[in-house]
This record gives structure tokens, C-alpha cells and sequence, in this order.
């Protein structure tokens, strides 16, 4: 589809990049990964990529250039989910796996809370480098998107 057929708001480039974003954690990892919808207790909560016995959970984040808006909220809470649904799980691994410097550096800022909190919840953060066509695709979609 052309820029000039999607909307404005469509996502489809971001949710190709998180497919090849867990391809590329799946490799980094050596343990195969997909999406998962996961029932915990009464809740559902969706997983961009999850072991098939759920010791490996991560959430990816497609998005390079400047962080604006609730952006920075979206790591945070994805955070929170990895944290919430590792320890429901018993996961053994939890990672944020993210393609753009800004958000690596974001999640890496000396003494913020963010930082020290994914620490403490050893959430580990991957930054997984994509080809030049995803990287282009991405940012072509950001700027349709950017309001």
C-alpha cells in the first residue's frame, strides 16, 4: 500500500518492525519466540514475544528518532507488563527490545527511577539493529503519523 492510501494513524510498518524485531531477539536468545495472548488469572495480557513454556517474555518497541508525547509512557508500561507478567509467570527472562537510540537511551538515563526499576526487575534491554529498508519504513510512517 502507498503512504497516500494508509491513514494516518495506520501502524502496519511498526507492527512489520516488531515481527522482525522478535525474529532478531529470537535469534539473540536462541529460544524461538511469537506473539502470545496469555490468560493470568481472570486478565489477559498480549505479548509481543513469548517462549512457548513462557520463561522468555519481551515487548518490542518500534520506534527511532526523538521520543514525543506519552512515547516515554509506552516504555514505562510496557515495563510494568513484562514485570507483572514474569512474575505471575515465572519467567526467566524479560526483555524491552528496542531499534532506536533515543529509547536505548532513554531506558539507560543514570539515576532515573525507569532505570533503576528495570534493574531491580531485571528487565533487560536489547537494542536490535534492522536493515536500512525497515529503519526507512519506520521512519516514513512516523512522519505520516506525526500530528
Amino acid at each position: 500500500m502507498t503512504d497516500a492510501a494508509l491513514h494516518a494513524s495506520d501502524s502496519s510498518e511498526q507492527r512489520a518492525a516488531e515481527i522482525a524485531i522478535i525474529a532478531a531477539v529470537s535469534e539473540i536468545v536462541a529460544v524461538p519466540l511469537a506473539p502470545a495472548r496469555i490468560a493470568i488469572g481472570e486478565a489477559r495480557v498480549e505479548i509481543d514475544g513469548a517462549s512457548e513454556d513462557r520463561s522468555v517474555l519481551v515487548e518490542a518497541y518500534a520506534r527511532v528518532g526523538a521520543l514525543r508525547g506519552g512515547q516515554p509512557k509506552k516504555l514505562a508500561t510496557d515495563a510494568f507488563k513484562l514485570a507483572w507478567a514474569g512474575e505471575k509467570l515465572g519467567a526467566q527472562r524479560l526483555i524491552i527490545a528496542i531499534v532506536g537510540d533515543e529509547a536505548d537511551a532513554y531506558l539507560r538515563r543514570p539515576g532515573a527511577w525507569l532505570t533503576a526499576a528495570l534493574h531491580d526487575a531485571k528487565i533487560e534491554v536489547i537494542h536490535v539493529p534492522l536493515t536500512a529498508d525497515i529503519r526507512d519504513s519506520l521512519k516514513q510512517a512516523q512522519a505520516r503519523q506525526y500530528r
